[in-house]
């Protein structure tokens, strides 16, 4: 027997999730922000290339490593790194990426327990 909320067409009752409650939808729609930004590097020679073009390597903590895997998988699209300043005010202040004005509700900055070694620009 279907869920009354199943029989409306509103939510599908999910076994095993967190909320265990979905809304219904017909199509997967569109990635945040219009386009999907996936930025990882298939290919191993220009992987190769980034790494060799990092002035530091640094080891990340669980939280730092979740961002990172989201915006190379396109979890936090429409953003193609981490915040700038600009963004980042933005998004405390409006909720709102500068760039494009999407919404987006937190700020996704790289915090870095000391920088003292590092400048603008530079490839971590």
């Amino acid at each position: 027997e279907p869920h009354e909320s199943e029989r409306t067409g509103r939510f599908v009752r999910q076994a095993k999730t967190e909320c265990g409650i979905h809304t219904r939808t017909t199509s997967a729609g569109a990635p945040h922000g219009g386009a999907l930004q996936d930025l990882f590097v298939k290919d191993a020679a220009k992987a190769a290339a980034l790494k060799s073009a990092c002035v530091k390597t640094i080891d990340l903590n669980e939280r730092q490593a979740c961002d990172v895997f989201c915006l190379v998988n396109g979890a936090f699209s429409p953003l193609t790194g981490f915040m700038d300043e600009a963004a980042y005010n933005s998004v405390v202040k409006d909720m709102r990426v500068s760039a494009d004005g999407a919404l987006f509700g937190l700020p996704v900055t790289l915090d870095l327990q000391c920088v003292k070694d590092l400048k603008q620009g530079d490839k971590i």
